[in-house]
């Protein structure tokens, strides 16, 4: 069986209903039992009223101009037994799904099984080939003209912009409500580290929740370095100079520039041009090591040393924390790896291509990639094999937390926000995790998932695969980095703010900038400077 194919049949409809249960089996707009609540509100906590009130929902005007619907939560009171659909076929509603296109029809198969239990539902599946920021450029062009969708998928960075017009909905009283939200055991099943994410946006509450989960790992040609006899050029590497798998699990940054690279460097100037480990390529850059991203590079540097890269201060607004002494050393010590031929980024590579394709050409040795895009790291030349990334030499390990959540926008419309949020519980739930796990190689967003037995017995049959498959590779991957302890305490995420998105794009620059330099040019204040450029460019986004 094959870790990447579908391993089960989405479960039946009578199964799966525990997705459902309310009230009404016939809600309306003026239903008193949906919270709606935006990013456009002027308070800061939903607006409550009296849980015996029988009255409609009233309306308040938003910032934005619009009429949002202000209704009593039910979270405080035991729901009634719930027969039935929320929304039968006689009581239609649409709502709009818009996503990067790549797994549009794993949705498309989510929303068939989700019919079977809200058959009232209609869920237009709108597949953008942008990329995930494209889409949230779209979502926001659309808004002026009410043009947008119910459900978008995101990076938190992006779903911050359409909170700055208002548009995304407060999702802690659908989470807490007793009737439709997520029980106490879904909300100990949800990894913290993803729940976490949904909460660190300026306004107080949970305004996304994750779904597409993905971090970096350390892809390596298993058949050059494991077992590699460097004791040649350096005999205590290791301590007998042979490249081990520990060692390579356990890779700081001290070791990988310090001690592993030169050696390699070394070793291969040794070698005739037949059996050189670093092949020259006429297309892409050789070097020891390639990082994909360098903006990732940056900011899991700034986390894994402690030395800062943003935060929320006390009155809860973004703040600069990247310009400092520590950051300034280690980029010049990247610098030097870079002009030495240790190190390539994506931005300094021969074309700006991705580091994958100077590994997968035999060039490099190493690369740090996104698990999301582990099929472009596979080669038939030879084994890939992976790894956590290099750490910093004393410090807790430390990973960034990337890949797109879900966020709900604001219609004004309370039964389009109940059927967006009922299916993004369905999306949600253990069994359709478990199969946007296996199907598209992403993490498990549940610890139930990682640790099911179903999971662990699909990487085993992946670990079975032909060694230069996809399978095979995200067999080898999840052990690393999809099991719930090392997702748990790794994971990091930087904090949202207006200017956040900007503030990852200037430190990427940054690195850009620095590592393209000459090592003679590396100075202090060259470097004073690209610090100084990426601090103010970034602030000018914050007013």
């Amino acid at each position: 069986m094959k870790f990447n194919k579908a391993i089960f049949v989405l479960a039946s409809a009578m199964l799966l209903a525990s997705c459902g249960g309310g009230n009404s089996s016939t809600p309306s707009t003026s239903s008193a039992t949906t919270p709606v609540e935006s990013s456009s509100s002027t308070q800061s906590e939903p607006a409550q009223t009296s849980e015996e009130s029988t009255e409609p929902a009233q309306s308040e005007t938003s910032e934005g101009g619009e009429s949002t619907p202000v209704v009593p939560s039910s979270s405080s009171s035991e729901p009634a037994p719930h027969e039935g659909p929320y929304f039968p076929e006689d009581h239609k509603v649409k709502i709009e799904f818009m996503s990067n296109s790549s797994y549009g029809d794993n949705i498309d198969s989510y929303i068939k099984a989700f019919n079977q239990i809200e058959p009232g539902i209609e869920i237009v599946n709108t597949k953008e080939s942008a990329s995930y920021q494209g889409v949230i450029d779209k979502v926001i062009e659309g808004i002026p003209v009410n043009n947008y969708p119910d459900i978008v998928m995101g990076y938190p960075d992006a779903i911050e912009q359409i909170m700055e017009v208002g548009k995304v909905l407060k999702l802690d009283d659908y989470i807490n409500n007793k009737d439709y939200g997520w029980s106490e055991d879904d909300l100990a099943d949800i990894i913290e580290t993803y729940m976490e994410e949904g909460r660190s946006y300026p306004r107080k509450g949970t305004w996304s929740v994750p779904f597409s989960k993905s971090t970096e790992a350390m892809f390596y040609n298993k058949d050059v370095l494991v077992g590699l006899d460097l004791s040649d050029v350096a005999p205590t590497l290791n301590g007998n100079g042979i490249v081990t798998v520990p060692y390579i699990e356990n890779l700081t940054w001290e070791e990988l520039f310090g001690k592993l690279a030169p050696a390699i460097v070394a070793h291969n100037d040794l070698l005739p041009a037949e059996k050189k480990i670093l092949k020259d390529s006429d297309k892409y850059t050789k070097a020891v090591f390639g990082y994909d991203s360098d903006d990732n590079l940056f900011i899991t540097l700034a986390e894994q040393y402690g030395y800062g890269y943003t935060s929320i201060d006390e009155y809860g607004e973004g703040k600069l924390d990247f310009v400092n002494e520590g950051m300034k050393g280690l980029m010049k010590t990247f610098n030097k790896a870079k002009n030495d031929g240790y190190l390539i980024t994506k931005a300094t590579s021969n074309g700006g291509n991705y580091t994958n394709y100077s590994f997968t050409a035999e060039a490099a040795l190493f690369t740090i990639g996104s698990t999301g895009g582990m099929k472009y790291q596979v080669c038939d030349k030879f084994e890939t094999a992976v790894a956590p990334i290099p750490q910093a030499a004393g410090k807790d390990r430390k990973v960034i937390n990337q890949g797109p959540s879900l966020a709900l926008l604001n219609h004004s419309d309370s039964d389009r926000a109940l059927a967006s949020w009922l299916f993004t519980k369905f999306l949600l739930n253990e069994e359709n995790s478990l199969d946007w796990a296996v199907n598209t190689g992403y993490l498990p967003i549940r610890y139930s998932v990682a640790e099911s037995k179903r999971y662990q017995d699909v990487i085993k049959e992946g670990l079975d695969e032909d060694v230069h498959s996809l399978g095979h590779l995200q067999a080898l991957a999840s052990q690393y980095i999809g099991n719930s302890t090392y997702v748990g305490d790794a994971l990091f995420a930087s904090p949202v703010f207006k200017g956040s998105a900007e503030a990852r794009t200037q430190v990427g620059s940054l690195v850009t900038t620095i590592l393209g330099l000459e090592t003679s040019k590396c100075t202090d204040e060259a470097i004073d400077a690209a610090f100084q450029t990426a601090y103010d460019n970034t602030l000018k986004q914050m007013k």
